[in-house]
């Protein structure tokens, strides 16, 4: 599965790249101009766009997922506007499948995919406000749900070539860094006391911390309920509360602060080693404000949100791995319309400044898991993040993305998922899961590991969180455990894959030269050594990360 367009997802070139696989289905490559959207179409579908190109029309296979991209650029409009890929079926129904913001006189590569619902026939067409679309080197490639499983295992194990540019005074170096995506070979080298190989010594590996964050939301029942604090603590290192630190439930009464919970809930998981992501210190949506904040005016709001921000953020300074400043900010603009354009990145610069070693997120729904949501796109989140991160005294803000993931569609789209996952990664910041959780169903677990599978397996994403839970603790939408805390099928989903994506007890023995080499997870690892012919052993602690270049453990028996 090529990935060789990822790196220019976001630049706009004078001349358009090859089509990915060749065209694949399409095999398109002569330029196009568009017209004027008829009224069979019309603005009516989607209240969005005024002309339309029509591609192709091709037949998909029901459960095959079909990766999309084209080259595309505008004229006779405005400098820039946004160029969409929609499926038309047979019925008009439009199956919405990426955008891109395309510009005049350069190309802009747009990404996007459909997992197919049905077998039949659909029309491929570019939609945009612009008045006039071109488009070069079209591709459609499809792919059998075993295949898109295949390369997402594949891609776990492999090396990433990442090219980085590196500046030293006046000069620069073009780096080339390989990085396996969650594994790593390790090779062991172990000798005798006078150094000579030590052949078929036994080395016992014991993973003790994974190193790829995966974990779970965590409301109140954990401060009182001893069987699911122990739930918890036996599966999952790393949490968001799911209501806990919000506003509305630290100050339900203006000046009357009350982190009675919140404390109590950070105590409990610092006892157990699991970190916390920080969720949230505001949320743009005005009916998310404690009821006293809504109809503030803008100057005695301005004072309410500074004294909750230094409050909440330097209570936990230190504490936590992440907080979300702002959730929400490309849907809702609460602070936006009282406090004006820059309220959220004003606030991202004031929990800077007062914790500048914890990263800050901006967190946001419906840019992986619903492609008709055109409020929330990867390249709006992309947009409003830069804008955050340009603003003054934000320069050396430690930025991270977060993409909440509420995936309520019967079938979710895996395939637009992975484009815009990869246009967020073109920013090269730390992608994070935050919130995911599948609607119910009869494939509620079947989907929520398709999802779970295709986060881990992208390069860009170095965390996951779901909001899930035992029935006993509230959780209805997601549940992983029934009152007896025994595991639902989605429960069952979440066991398997914490157990697949750790490397748990291995052995090896080192051969001839005693040397043993092993493919491992990137995690925190204790080896035990031994052998028979000696009555000797050691043991040792190591850790795996991808930043580390070729590891070799090296191990001396003292006899």
């Amino acid at each position: 599965m090529s990935t060789e367009n990822c790196i220019i997802v976001n630049q706009c070139l004078a001349a358009p790249k090859r089509a990915q696989y060749g065209g694949g289905m399409i095999g398109f490559n002569q330029r196009t101009t568009g017209s004027t959207l008829s009224s069979e179409l019309g603005v009516s579908n989607d209240g969005l766009h005024n002309t339309t190109l029509s591609l192709k029309t091709v037949k998909l296979e029901k459960g095959n997922l079909y990766t999309f991209s084209a080259w595309v650029q505008i004229s006779n409009g405005s400098e820039s506007e946004t160029v969409a890929v929609a499926f038309k079926a047979s019925n008009g129904e439009l199956v919405h499948g990426g955008e891109t913001m395309a510009k005049q006189g350069c190309w802009s590569l747009l990404k996007g995919g459909i997992v197919a619902k049905f077998t039949g026939v659909v029309e491929i067409l570019l939609m945009s406000k612009a008045m006039e679309i071109r488009v070069d080197n079209v591709s459609l490639q499809p792919f059998t749900a075993k295949e898109w499983r295949s390369h997402q295992d594949k891609s776990i194990d492999k090396v990433i070539r990442i090219n980085r540019v590196v500046f030293i005074a006046v000069v620069y170096l073009s780096l080339v860094n390989l990085i396996q995506v969650r594994k790593k070979k390790v090779s062991f080298k172990v000798t005798y006391a006078n150094g000579t190989a030590a052949d078929g010594a036994l080395i016992l590996i014991l993973q003790t911390k994974s190193g790829f964050p995966f974990g779970c939301g965590m409301n109140h029942y954990i401060v009182t309920d001893e069987a699911y604090r122990q739930w918890f603590a036996s599966r999952f290192k790393v949490t968001s509360f799911t209501n806990e630190m919000k506003w509305y439930s630290t100050e339900k009464t203006r000046g009357v602060e009350n982190y009675t919970v919140a404390d109590a809930m950070v105590n409990f998981a610092e006892q157990n080693g699991i970190s916390i992501r920080g969720h949230n210190v505001f949320w743009d949506n005005r009916v998310m404000q404690p009821k006293w904040v809504k109809d503030l005016p803008p100057a005695e709001l301005m004072k309410a949100a500074t004294r909750r921000l230094n409050s909440v953020v330097s209570r936990y300074a230190g504490r936590l791995i992440g907080w979300d400043v702002m959730n929400e900010n490309l849907h809702f603009r609460f602070f936006e319309d009282k406090l004006g354009e820059n309220a959220s990145s004003m606030f991202y610069s004031m929990a800077y400044h007062l914790d500048p070693s914890t990263t800050l997120f901006m967190n946001e729904y419906n840019t992986i898991e619903n492609s008709k949501d055109h409020t929330a796109t990867a390249c709006k989140y992309k947009e409003e993040l830069e804008k955050i991160l340009s603003f003054p005294g934000n320069a050396g803000l430690k930025a991270a993305i977060g993409l909440e993931g509420h995936f309520r569609d019967p079938k979710p789209n895996i395939a637009f998922m992975r484009s815009a996952l990869d246009i967020l990664g073109t920013m090269g910041l730390p992608i994070w899961l935050t919130e995911v959780d599948v609607g119910g169903g009869p494939d509620q677990a079947h989907n929520l590991e398709d999802i779970l599978r295709e986060g881990y397996s992208h390069p860009a994403v170095e965390g996951i969180i779901i909001f899930g839970g035992p029935i006993a603790a509230g959780f209805k939408c997601m549940t992983l455990a029934n009152y007896d805390f025994e595991p639902t099928p989605v429960g069952e989903v979440v066991d398997k894959l914490i157990n697949e994506w750790k490397s748990g007890r291995r052995q090896v023995r080192t051969d001839s030269r005693g040397m043993s080499e092993i493919l491992l997870f990137h995690g925190d690892y204790r080896v035990k050594v031994s052998h028979p012919l000696i009555n000797s052993s050691m043991s040792i602690n190591f850790k795996v990360t991808k930043e580390t270049e070729n590891i070799t453990v090296l191990l001396q028996f003292d006899a």
